[in-house]
């Protein structure tokens, strides 16, 4: 037998600025070995990035990140 199991997490980044901490998250292993090699973990989507403080949505200015000059 087989089932998929998806769910969803949260992970609080630390960074100078956004491009900083996209930075990091995409370099950032998320699963273990066991979980990417033996059941073929993967990353699905991104669901939502807020200020941890304020929640206010920063979603555009992350997907935006590489197109400014900081």
């Amino acid at each position: 037998m087989e089932v998929r199991i998806k769910f969803s997490a949260d992970i609080y980044i630390e960074g100078d600025n956004l491009k900083d901490i996209r930075e990091k998250f995409e370099n950032m292993q998320l699963f273990s070995q066991e979980a990417h090699e033996d059941c073929g973990a993967e990353f699905s989507e991104l669901l939502l990035v807020e200020d941890s403080e304020t929640y206010d949505d920063l979603r555009h200015e992350y997907d935006h990140c590489y197109d400014r000059n900081e």
